[in-house]
């Protein structure tokens, strides 16, 4: 019997940074929006006019941190600081780890298929704005 698995498509990816982006635009935020496959490589980026050029590598993290670890970004903030359980893991994974709100795991059918970071706003408004986006993913994969 044939293996269904569900990927990330270039579609997929689209949706994600119109949802993401439109919803920043009515919050009169401008962000950065990262999107990547369950490996963490990037299916694709924006940055919004104005949003913080730093925006476009923060986003790319928190996705990938997203991605990679099944969790979102900001769940290693705490573990992460000196004193934490995993304080020092960021050093294994030096540049790419980025322990900051604002990065959401996508899960199809309890399966990771990537991640989504955002950028450029406050920490809240942007983790606002990648959970809101996966939530929207969840119905259009299931309607």
């Amino acid at each position: 019997m044939p293996r269904l698995m569900w990927t990330l498509t270039r579609s997929d990816a689209s949706f994600l940074v119109e949802h993401s982006t439109s919803m920043a635009e009515e919050m009169g935020v401008a962000v950065t929006v990262a999107v990547v496959d369950a490996g963490g490589t990037t299916v694709a980026v924006l940055r919004m006019d104005d949003a913080k050029l730093a925006s476009v590598h923060v986003a790319e993290g928190k996705a990938w941190t997203a991605a990679f670890f099944q969790r979102p970004s900001g769940d290693y903030g705490p573990t992460t600081a000196p004193g934490g359980v995993g304080y020092g893991l960021q050093n294994a994974f030096a540049g790419r780890m980025t322990p900051l709100i604002g990065g959401q795991p996508i899960f199809v059918g309890g399966v990771c298929i990537g991640g989504i970071g955002i950028s450029g706003a406050t920490g809240e408004q942007d983790d606002a704005i990648a959970q809101a986006a996966v939530a929207t993913m969840a119905k259009r994969v299931t309607a």
